[in-house]
């Protein structure tokens, strides 16, 4: 069994993690997700939640919303590619700010996706 002594360090060398725990959940809180919907109204099909600041591809054709939940930490944009895997880009689009909702069914013909940090640039990326 433990001595009161050795008990009384296992307390003290635990306890600072006890305080640092929920500023770690504070960060997972604060970051930006999205889901893409088959609808225009963000209800129906939704998709798994990808993180908004993940600029991977995103092979979601015939979406016509994205669900946004969490807090963006910055501006963000969607590059959008007429075929699957994002080999090309057909025009970046800047996410509108404060949406939880956003209809993309004028993307309708698009194959794949991806976001971006910041705003759009001349060639689109």
């Amino acid at each position: 069994m433990f001595s009161v002594k050795t008990f009384a360090f296992i307390v003290m060398a635990t306890a600072p993690l006890a305080f640092t725990l929920p500023a770690n959940e504070t960060l997972i809180q604060a970051d930006y997700w999205a889901q893409f919907c088959d609808d225009t109204d963000c209800s129906q099909g939704c998709g798994q939640s990808v993180q908004v600041s993940n600029p991977g591809c995103l092979n979601q054709n015939g979406r016509r919303s994205i669900l946004f939940h969490g807090t963006a930490d910055g501006d963000y944009a969607m590059v959008v590619s007429p075929s699957a895997n994002c080999p090309c880009q057909e025009t970046c689009a800047s996410i509108p700010t404060g949406t939880s909702c956003w209809d993309i069914s004028l993307y309708h013909e698009a194959q794949s996706f991806r976001f971006i940090s910041g705003h759009c640039t001349a060639d689109n990326g």
